[in-house]
């Protein structure tokens, strides 16, 4: 492997371990609790799957655009890099037990049926993997887009973003299926 490309084939490496393990834990939901939401306002796995989609999407389309930049505006080869997976610990993204709350842009709008958004986190995730390649030669660590809560992040990081995103939701998507679960035990009559 080319020294160059070694943080994105690190990253996607990441981004396929992450994918996996959401994969697993939704390939084990009863289809039936999929849609419940836990109470109120909190989501059902199947509303978590959607913001993953709309989010995957998004970044992907901004890295796709910020490659094409770099490329147009003379940005440098990429030069050898140590491993990019600790770059965000600072944020502890993937820490659960801090509540956040989605931008409307990215917030589910819950019509769309589970196989629909896992169809578009696929699609996704093939132009975000397309995107880091065609980009592996250049330097991205010095194209920068603002995030609203973690502020200027560079192109490797912002592909980081995805993997620790998605694996901070896939965790509440199995806290959301067991509140779900204990929910409805606690409805079922009694035999």
């Amino acid at each position: 492997m080319d020294e160059k490309s070694q943080p994105v084939e690190e990253l996607l490496g990441y981004l396929d371990e992450t994918r996996a393990r959401l994969l697993a834990t939704i390939a084990e939901i009863n289809p039936a609790l999929i849609a419940i939401k836990p109470d109120g306002d909190a989501w059902s796995a199947a509303l978590i799957v959607e913001h993953l989609a709309k989010v995957e999407e998004g970044i992907a389309a901004m890295i796709e655009r910020s490659v094409q930049w770099a490329r147009a505006n003379g940005v440098g080869p990429a030069s050898p890099v140590q491993s990019v997976l600790s770059r965000l610990d600072r944020f502890r993204i993937i820490d659960t037990e801090t509540t956040l709350s989605a931008p409307e842009t990215v917030a589910p709008g819950g019509s769309l049926p589970v196989d629909e958004s896992l169809a578009r986190l696929r699609a996704s995730r093939e132009k975000l993997r397309t995107a880091l390649v065609s980009g592996s030669d250049l330097d991205l660590t010095g194209v920068k887009r603002p995030h609203r809560a973690m502020g200027e992040l560079d192109m490797l990081q912002w592909a980081l973003f995805v993997g620790h995103h998605e694996e901070r939701h896939r965790r509440q998507i199995e806290r959301t299926i067991v509140e779900v679960t204990k929910r409805c035990a606690e409805c079922a009559p009694i035999v």
